[in-house]
């Protein structure tokens, strides 16, 4: 089968995407107004839109009633939707249309992610197909937010700086800190795969000087030569990023705001998130993401004996699953950083500086973990980001199982199957496709 496959990887892939766009197209201008944090995001893309300046001032009262001026998250999304709102007009499928875009790319840079990872199309594909098949990721594409967005984006990064371990290219360094820029200019919470970088550069920095047998830019690496070349790193992963995000309020500052006017901005942003003390009854913390527990309820419309939903919600089959195979690449991990009695440390340190799996693992415990921490009330779609690098994992395990034993081939098939069939199952309440009360009653969520 996987032969098959390879042949044809091309073609599959584009049946893939072509599936991912068409499942996030259709019903997409549902509902017609406003739904749930698009009366923040959507309301301030179309301020964007006229060149507002009230896009980015944080004292006015609501543009349009029932809503307020997202000034809480960087531009970049929000010029994107406005850009949106501009070829297609201020309706529902103008704001979301551009969440249509990225969450279709966010399922291609899956296979190229996996692909310069593995080197391996076949599980590429595989991965590709099981993140279009998410709930979550659906979802999040189809509303005017700017959670896929920065998905796309830290995957974009990631691959970079897969790209950049490979080739050990300056240039592509300065690529991995510029969209890395470009991730923390769409909400904050970007600066997470900025973190992973950093962390996998000081792990190679460390390897290099210990073992003083690796190399960096092509070139042989010493103590005295880490040293000298610091300051590549410093540009690349940190002035870099810097100089991109700032670059992102560039309308605010054409529009003659000034630079006291941006840091006052980014202190009223770090003081409201800071002291927010809302509560919200679809609120949760972390370790419910990892189960679907507590899905978002972003929709509904009665239709006598039907009713329409829309919930953010994960695939089960893929989030249980896909956890297994997130604890199953930890042990690998674990696994090769102390199998070795000879020169411990420096052994298991080599190991660990060119696992594979700690480029996945790493970034998708830092992608969420980190909001265990925060004192604001945390919702299940700041796990969007995590969902394609779990699908990334469930996706190597799985062709790892059909090619152990006849019951690995049983495995996968189950797995898959299932998969397709939760999609199925729930892709009426994804899309608020009208069900009648007693199929809702029967299957979906109250």
């Amino acid at each position: 089968m996987f032969s098959a496959v390879h042949k044809f990887s091309g073609s599959l892939l584009l049946v893939i995407l072509a599936f991912a766009y068409l499942t996030r197209m259709f019903n997409v201008y549902t509902p017609n107004g406003y739904m749930f944090d698009e009366v923040y995001h959507a309301s301030t893309a179309k301020l964007i839109a006229h060149n507002d300046p009230r896009a980015f001032e944080w004292w006015n009262p609501p543009p349009e009633p029932d809503t307020a001026v997202d000034w809480l998250h960087p531009p970049l999304a929000k010029y994107t939707q406005a850009l949106s709102i501009i070829a297609f007009g201020e309706n529902s499928f103008g704001w979301r249309f551009s969440s249509v875009i990225f969450g279709t790319l966010t399922i291609m840079m899956v296979y190229h992610l996996t692909n310069g990872l593995f080197k391996d199309k076949k599980v590429a594909l595989l991965a590709a197909g099981i993140a279009s098949l998410d709930g979550l990721l659906l979802v999040q594409s189809r509303i005017a937010m700017n959670d896929i967005h920065v998905t796309f984006f830290i995957l974009l990064t990631l691959y970079l700086y897969v790209r950049y371990r490979t080739n050990n290219q300056f240039s592509q360094l300065l690529l991995v800190g510029a969209c890395a820029g470009l991730a923390a200019a769409t909400k904050w919470s970007g600066v997470f795969i900025l973190v992973t970088v950093l962390m996998l550069e000081a792990i190679r920095l460390i390897t290099i000087v210990i073992t003083t047998s690796g190399t960096f830019l092509n070139k042989k690496y010493t103590l005295k030569s880490v040293l000298r070349d610091s300051g590549i790193w410093i540009f690349a992963l940190v002035v870099l990023p810097s100089v991109v995000y700032i670059s992102s309020y560039g309308m605010m500052f054409a529009q003659g705001k000034s630079w006291k006017h941006f840091t006052d901005l980014h202190y009223q942003i770090w003081y409201y998130q800071t002291h927010l003390s809302a509560t919200h009854p679809y609120q949760s913390v972390p370790w419910q993401w990892l189960l679907n527990v507590k899905p978002v309820w972003y929709y509904v419309e009665y239709l006598g004996a039907q009713r329409a939903d829309i919930y953010a919600s994960g695939n089960i089959v893929v989030f249980l699953t896909g956890l297994v195979a997130v604890i199953a690449s930890i042990l690998l991990i674990v696994r090769e950083l102390t199998n070795t009695k000879k020169n411990w440390f420096k052994n298991g340190l080599k190991s660990l500086n060119q696992s594979t799996h700690l480029r996945l693992v790493l970034p998708y415990l830092l992608v969420w973990l980190p909001w265990s921490f925060s004192p604001r009330i945390m919702f299940f779609y700041h796990y969007t980001p995590a969902v394609p690098l779990l699908c990334i994992l469930l996706a190597f395990w799985l062709k790892r199982l059909y090619k152990y034993s006849e019951i690995g081939v049983k495995i996968f098939w189950l797995v898959l199957i299932l998969a397709f069939l939760y999609f199925i199952l729930w892709y009426p309440h994804w899309v608020a496709i009208p069900v009648s009360n007693a199929i809702k009653d029967a299957i979906y969520l109250d």
